[in-house]
């Protein structure tokens, strides 16, 4: 092998293995949950479902995944998910007491997926303010596995399967077309991060089926300024 194209090839590995450890940091399945209330009531049960993915879309079976909250006082309650359908599970939590807890759900990895933090209130109490439809769509954009493959500024935990949405800009009209049907975009050759550090072949995005408000409240968040 000629020393320039051994040095290409070298680069193009470490490129690789940059892009793998990025998106296996934190577990590398992806977890989209179909629905996350607002808030929650102690004592009652909390009842989450949820699709297990690799990065390929392949639903994963035969998992035993488990559903771990936690609340900023320390107390903590577990469940086993059961299987329901392909790929699909479905866990019953009760959160014993009023306060923020926080829900990660373990697959094959610990910690897979961290889900936004729930309010529980007291029973009888009213219910907290409605979230504005830009921090529904942040939450959204966890609860629906987008940080499983795209890197935003103001998500933490972020994997880059597909581009790096870092000061990206999207057409409005553009963008919920594309949510609603993902296959009017050909997938791109290539992504990087934005700064270049990594790059790596992407997967094509899946169609989540999501609703019109989902995809209102996902719109607004990725295109807010």
């Amino acid at each position: 092998m000629r020393a320039p194209s051994a040095l290409r090839f070298l680069a193009g590995c470490v490129a690789l293995l940059s892009l793998v450890t990025a998106a296996h940091a934190g577990g590398g399945d992806l977890v989209t949950v179909k629905d996350f209330p607002d808030f929650a009531v102690a004592g009652k049960t909390l009842e989450l479902t949820f699709m297990v993915w690799v990065p390929s879309l392949e639903p994963l079976e035969g998992l035993h995944p488990v559903v771990r909250a936690t609340d900023s006082t320390g107390h903590a309650v577990r469940a086993i998910a059961n299987a329901s359908a392909t790929g699909k599970y479905t866990a019953a939590l009760i959160l014993p007491e009023p306060g923020e807890w926080v829900t990660v759900v373990d697959t094959e990895y610990k910690s897979a997926a961290t889900l936004p933090p729930l309010k529980v209130i007291t029973p009888g109490t009213p219910a907290p303010n409605p979230f504005s439809l830009t921090t529904r769509g942040f939450r959204l954009f966890t609860l629906k596995g987008c940080n499983g493959c795209h890197l935003h500024p103001e998500v933490k935990e972020g994997r880059l399967y597909g581009p790096d949405l870092t000061g990206k800009r999207f057409v409005t009209e553009y963008l919920r077309r594309f949510l609603a049907d993902p296959s009017i975009t050909p997938v791109p050759e290539e992504v990087c991060s934005k700064d270049r550090s990594y790059c790596g072949s992407p997967y094509a995005m899946p169609n989540l089926n999501l609703k019109d408000a989902e995809i209102e409240a996902l719109v607004a968040f990725i295109t807010k300024k």
